[in-house]
């Protein structure tokens, strides 16, 4: 079942989408040759040193499998050129400020703190909740996006600015995604922004299908290691020369990758977050096919339905088979609930902190609850999907996920 989510795309975007079809096909119009981008951005920048023989590689697969694979419309590929060009300059500012200044390198990440958990599980709300506290550090968007200043962005307003065109512009394209995450330049962001940074991090995939891509990252055991080794650069980047905090990051990837993550970060405390399995999986399906209707015409829903129905019930299996069975230290984790969240905001997060064993700062509950008035549930509208849309029922999640409810003592949501 191949199907087209029911949504409808705004006049604007549909007839720029048709100069596609009008000249016999999208890539037409808007190439995406690695090679070309590459030159390009070297360019502009005057730089060249981009990073390894395996980083190029990985980079060059999977621009040619989005170029090939992914069905990608013009505006797809419109966004994926600028985003790629953006992403090559960024890495060579980064690999010129790693050879000028080597201390950058040898900054400590100390005790992270990650949050880890399924999509619509509490992470986003729980990541803004934490940023509160000025004892932790949450990269913001726009210096996932510009973490070197340079002639055209000078500043934080100008970077807020450039940013926009990455998380703001989406809403423009598809304004039902306000529903599930507010985008803004200015708010804690999560770890696949700067991850975009390795070709073979996940940010690419939420947008684009890279089958060729996917077949040939499954035979390169090096890859997410590599791709946590980058995440560290890029933190020990954005804190070289200023305080040290304690590092609040988060990212659903996080869960599928808990072996790499740990031994990048082998002190990192980790808050793994859970819901019922009837609010997030069907949720988790509309998500992933929304993103991808953002960039390409054609999303099978069934397929992305499963994806959310076995691929993150294959996710919560193993984290807790990796815990229990201590290859990875269940006493740096931290379990929490969504319903506990939602019901006492304050109190959930004080005990969250005794567990993490994080200090409490004085009058943080006032800090907690003055946030949440100002940001109510539902403040851009309701995330509107069903299960059927993507070939799901709840007799197929309950039955899907009866010993994670049970692991974990979930009740039901209503």
């Amino acid at each position: 079942m191949n199907l087209q989510p029911h949504r409808v795309r705004p006049d604007w975007m549909r007839r720029l989408n048709q100069f596609g079809p009008a000249t016999g096909d999208p890539r037409n119009v808007i190439p995406l040759d690695p090679d070309e981008m590459l030159a390009t951005a070297r360019q502009s920048t005057g730089l060249r040193e981009i990073g390894s023989d395996a980083w190029l590689e990985t980079y060059r697969r999977r621009i040619q499998s989005i170029d090939r694979d992914s069905g990608a419309h013009l505006i797809g590929r419109l966004l994926c050129r600028g985003e790629t060009i953006r992403v090559l300059q960024t890495r060579l500012r980064l690999e010129h400020a790693w050879a000028e200044n080597p201390k950058i390198l040898e900054e400590p990440i100390e005790q992270p703190v990650f949050i880890a958990g399924p999509p619509r599980t509490g992470t986003t709300i729980l990541l803004e909740l934490l940023a509160l506290d000025p004892q932790l550090r949450a990269p913001i968007a726009w210096e996932a996006h510009h973490p070197i200043f340079h002639d055209d962005i000078q500043d934080e307003a100008s970077a807020m600015a450039a940013a926009e065109a990455e998380q703001e512009l989406w809403a423009d394209i598809q304004p039902e995604l306000m529903t599930l995450h507010e985008l803004r330049s200015d708010l804690p962001c999560e770890c696949v922004h700067f991850m975009s940074l390795d070709f073979g991090a996940g940010y690419w995939s939420m947008f684009y299908p890279t089958p060729s891509f996917d077949e040939w990252a499954a035979t390169q055991p090096d890859l997410v290691p590599r791709t946590y080794r980058e995440h560290r650069r890029f933190l020990q980047t954005l804190q070289y020369g200023k305080p040290r905090r304690r590092w609040l990051l988060k990212s659903p990837v996080h869960l599928v990758s808990l072996p790499q993550l740990i031994g990048e970060y082998p002190d990192a405390v980790v808050l793994q977050t859970h819901r019922d399995p009837l609010k997030f999986v069907g949720s988790a399906a509309s998500t992933t096919a929304m993103l991808n209707w953002l960039r390409c015409d054609e999303v099978d829903r069934a397929a992305q339905g499963q994806l959310a129905l076995l691929g993150f019930a294959g996710m919560l299996g193993l984290s807790r088979a990796l815990r229990d069975g201590g290859s990875v230290p269940d006493g740096q984790f931290v379990d929490i609930r969504y319903e506990d969240l939602v019901e006492s905001p304050a109190s959930a997060l004080r005990g969250l902190y005794e567990r993490a064993s994080l200090d409490w700062p004085d009058g943080h509950a006032a800090v907690v609850e003055g946030y949440l008035r100002d940001k109510p549930k539902g403040k851009f509208g309701k995330h509107e999907y069903t299960l059927d849309e993507y070939g799901l029922s709840e007799e197929m999640v309950l039955a899907t996920y009866a010993d994670y409810v049970a692991d974990y003592g979930i009740g039901r949501e209503r």
